[in-house]
């Protein structure tokens, strides 16, 4: 008699009518806790202290302490470092992974408010070229107008279009060559134009080498360092229209240290960011970039879009490679 009870129970449970709603609510359990914070813990918890000193050990592999250079890169990492956990903290505490458009409280940040240029140049910083859009923040200018030519400083400018006012003054201020790589102009125009110091090519720098179907020729950085013979790059300037996306994401897959001292970036955000999954992808972007040992010192906003009703989806970044131990941070 118990046992046709119990028979009687299974066959109940395993109706459709029964079993679907479980099903669901299972899976839907299941998707919360692995989906909608992937990698982080549910319940926030400030754990700065042991954050701060697993960043300290980090820098130390970097930075010994040995010079003047070195103190001042150690101290700046460790400053940069607590950026970077407040940020990763403060996705977490709103969370951003539930869906919702983060955060939840009542501010709303500008997106480039979670990439703050928080490292520290240990040079002077000067900003190089004319005042207008175009102009990019330098570090350590004195370093590079120490350099002789027998130093070979080479500068990479991608996107050049009809202001070369930038690349003109590196080239009167230096002894730097300039290498510049544009399909959309058949020439250098503005201020450098002419100057036997710039050499340009017609093609554009992307994430691999190709002719489109338009018939223009895209190349990668290494391609075209190796047909050069360059092995460093000082200065490495990128204004490429939002194709820098994957040009730069071409460089981390083909360098395991990126073969610059210093990046001049414009980051072009057509994208919808109200949309969860395009902030999350400029996210791992930007996580990608301090990876690679990249670290922001200065920012710009480039306000034309906004003048014109627009999101401020324009900003000018410059960047070192802390890894970079030929020249600007000996």
């Amino acid at each position: 008699m118990r046992t046709q009870t119990i028979n009687e129970l299974v066959r109940k449970l395993v109706r459709p009518r029964i079993l679907i709603p479980i099903f669901i609510a299972s899976a839907f359990l299941l998707f919360t806790r692995t989906h909608n914070q992937p990698g982080f813990p549910v319940d926030y918890k400030d754990d700065s202290a042991s954050h701060e000193f697993e960043f300290y050990s980090k820098a130390r592999k970097y930075f010994d302490g040995s010079s003047d250079i070195s103190k001042k890169l150690l101290s700046s990492e460790q400053l940069y470092q607590k950026q970077v956990y407040k940020r990763t903290q403060y996705i977490r505490k709103n969370n951003y992974y539930t869906g919702a458009w983060f955060p939840k409280s009542e501010e709303m940040m500008p997106v480039w408010w979670y990439f703050q240029p928080s490292f520290n140049c240990p040079h002077e910083v000067e900003r190089v070229g004319r005042l207008n859009d175009g102009g990019k923040w330098m570090c350590g200018m004195p370093v590079l107008e120490s350099m002789t030519k027998e130093d070979k400083c080479v500068i990479y400018s991608l996107g050049v279009f009809d202001d070369s006012s930038w690349e003109k003054e590196m080239i009167d201020r230096t002894n730097c060559q300039v290498f510049a790589f544009d399909a959309s102009v058949d020439r250098i125009a503005g201020d450098a134009a002419g100057d036997p110091n710039i050499h340009f090519f017609k093609y554009f720098i992307g994430g691999k080498d190709e002719v489109d179907k338009d018939g223009i020729v895209w190349k990668t950085l290494k391609t075209i360092m190796k047909e050069n013979g360059h092995e460093w790059i000082d200065v490495l300037k990128m204004d490429i229209e939002g194709t820098e996306f994957v040009a730069l994401n071409a460089m981390m897959d083909q360098f395991e240290i990126l073969p610059f001292s210093q990046l001049q970036l414009e980051i072009h955000l057509y994208s919808d960011m109200e949309k969860r999954k395009n902030f999350m992808k400029l996210v791992k972007f930007w996580e990608r970039l301090e990876g690679h040992h990249l670290r922001p010192f200065w920012s710009e906003l480039n306000t034309i879009v906004a003048k014109l009703g627009g999101f401020l989806t324009l900003s000018e970044y410059s960047f070192i490679n802390i890894a970079d131990k030929r020249r600007l941070l000996v």
